[in-house]
């Protein structure tokens, strides 16, 4: 591995925390047009050698912890499984699914596509899951069913919203640079203002292209929505020190920085709505 390509983390740390407005990718000039361009930074970065690591194999959960709300590592009603070699997660009760490994440094790809069972108080809301990163403590340290972390959210005409899986005094943070529209934070790749979140009560960053006109019931579709609803779909999140940028799609939706922490395990969410995943691997930089 080269000196450059062990560096490049705290050097973008060390960038973003000093003018976190500015884009570090002016010190690599074929990057000059992309400056929020994390996807870019990591493919001329990423070692020649580094392997993709399948973190589920399509058979069975091993490598992973379970933990449903109330009853810790039990699973009963089978709210996660495997069928038909995509990984089901019914919604029927809430929980998560955690690997056993922490990971930094990384990109992260998840596929995954809308059931169509709907359950309890999210029977008629919009369907809702989402992929949780650097999670770290016990599986249901927040809230009783979800390890600390920080999320980005998988639901109807927020795919790609970015939450603090924690509270006020759990250590987690990010900045993003947002326009605002009333009590909502929408990401924009530049010019924003820089806003800091600390809690899960404070909201969260609103993907690019969020409708102003959301609403929470099943089957909602924005005009600007780029996943795709009866079909699969590709999120994909670079975490590279302290930023992590989502993709639906390969469509730019999110970005964030001075994020802490900055390595920790992935969770995937069963939040009242059936979810299949398949093709979770995590490729490191290095």
């Amino acid at each position: 591995m080269s000196v450059r390509r062990r560096l490049f983390p705290a050097f973008l740390s060390l960038t973003l925390a000093v003018c976190p407005a500015f884009s570090f990718f002016s010190a690599f000039p074929a990057l000059a047009d992309a400056p929020a361009d994390l996807r870019a930074a990591f493919d001329a970065e990423v070692a020649d050698d580094a392997k993709e690591i399948p973190l589920f194999n399509g058979e069975n959960l091993d490598g992973w912890e379970v933990c449903v709300r109330g009853l810790g590592a039990s699973d009963p009603k089978g709210v996660f499984s495997v069928e038909d070699g995509a990984l089901r997660v019914s919604g029927e009760m809430y929980g998560g699914l955690t690997t056993v490994g922490s990971y930094s440094n990384y990109r992260l790809t998840v596929e995954f596509k809308w059931g169509d069972e709907t359950w309890g108080a999210r029977a008629d809301k919009a369907r809702d899951s989402g992929v949780l990163f650097h999670s770290f403590g016990p599986g249901d340290g927040f809230g009783g069913v979800w390890a600390r972390s920080v999320e980005a959210n998988v639901i109807e005409g927020g795919v790609g919203d970015f939450w603090i899986v924690g509270g006020p005094n759990d250590g987690i943070a990010a900045t993003c640079d947002v326009v605002k529209r009333g009590d909502a934070k929408i990401c924009v790749r530049e010019g924003g203002e820089p806003v800091e979140i600390t809690d899960n009560a404070q909201g969260c960053f609103q993907w690019v292209g969020r409708s102003p006109d959301w609403r929470d019931v099943k089957g909602f579709r924005g005009p600007n929505d780029v996943d795709r609803p009866n079909d699969w779909n590709e999120l994909t999140i670079y975490a590279i020190g302290d930023a992590a940028e989502f993709y639906v799609n390969g469509v730019f939706v999110n970005r964030v920085y001075n994020l802490k922490p900055t390595a920790g395990k992935i969770q995937l969410q069963s939040e009242g709505a059936e979810i299949f995943f398949r093709n979770v691997s995590l490729l490191p930089l290095d």
